[in-house]
């Protein structure tokens, strides 16, 4: 990686787990010491609303500093239920601007071992991680699938 940040194999191994359904989701962070990618949490498949999971999911992430977020989303495109499998660089504006520079010069090391994203979006604000945005997104996106 162009960072030097290495991917803990933990990383790799949750990934393939909410690929297979096992999780739903997870959050990563970037150590102390500016040099691993960890498991910083996990989210297990449960069934109900899938915006109350991603409402959940999101308000773990902190305000003041960046996360990466693989999530199986779930979202309707003319009335079909889909999934994506997205991962998103949380960088909110209040975030220190080292930790924004290290999060987002690692983004591709850490995505390209994920084998498996169908998107990776970046947001700075709840906006932009809110469900209907991301839905939207999605929906614009899935034409090409």
């Amino acid at each position: 990686m162009s960072s030097g940040v290495a991917v803990d194999n933990k990383v790799v191994s949750i990934f393939k787990e909410i690929m297979s359904r096992k999780f739903r989701a997870a959050i990563f962070k970037i150590n102390g010491d500016l040099t691993l990618i960890e498991v910083e949490d996990t989210a297990p498949v449960e069934a109900g609303a899938p915006k109350g999971s991603w409402d959940a999911m999101c308000k773990k992430l902190p305000e003041t500093d960046c996360r990466y977020l693989a999530y199986d989303f779930e979202y309707e495109h003319q009335g079909a239920k889909k999934n994506r499998i997205i991962f998103v660089l949380w960088s909110p504006d209040s975030a220190p601007t080292k930790s924004k520079m290290v999060y987002a010069a690692s983004r591709e090391g850490i995505v390209s071992q994920l084998q498996g994203v169908q998107r990776a979006i970046e947001a700075n604000d709840d906006d932009e991680i809110d469900y209907n945005a991301i839905s939207k997104k999605l929906a614009q996106h899935t034409a090409g699938y």
